[in-house]
């Protein structure tokens, strides 16, 4: 804490981690969903197909806690460096390319 509430830089860069997060909670949510219907399109018995998004919740919930706890921990190192823009583009292209994906399947 002791860089990152100084600079409006490194209050941006946090605010902007929070948003990611948020939109990635949001994303577990319609990602379980997907994965119901892709596994119904597939042939699939819809009670079966509860278990497929109980399996899919959990995978996704574990990738988004490393996921959190890394970029967090990542961002608060090197607040206002490129590498942390960086990676906060490719986190943003990554979550919108989840987005457009829920959106076609």
């Amino acid at each position: 804490m002791r860089r990152l509430w100084r600079t409006p830089v490194g209050l941006l860069a946090l605010v902007l981690w929070v948003v990611t997060c948020a939109l990635g909670m949001f994303e577990i949510y319609l990602l379980q969903d997907t994965a119901v219907e892709i596994y119904r399109r597939l042939g699939g018995v819809y009670w079966v197909g509860w278990n497929v998004r109980n399996v899919a919740v959990l995978i996704l919930t574990l990738l988004y806690i490393v996921f959190a706890i890394g970029t967090g921990e990542y961002h608060y190192r090197r607040v206002g460096q490129r590498a942390s823009w960086r990676l906060f583009g490719w986190t943003i292209s990554a979550e919108l390319a989840i987005l457009i994906l829920c959106y076609f399947v």
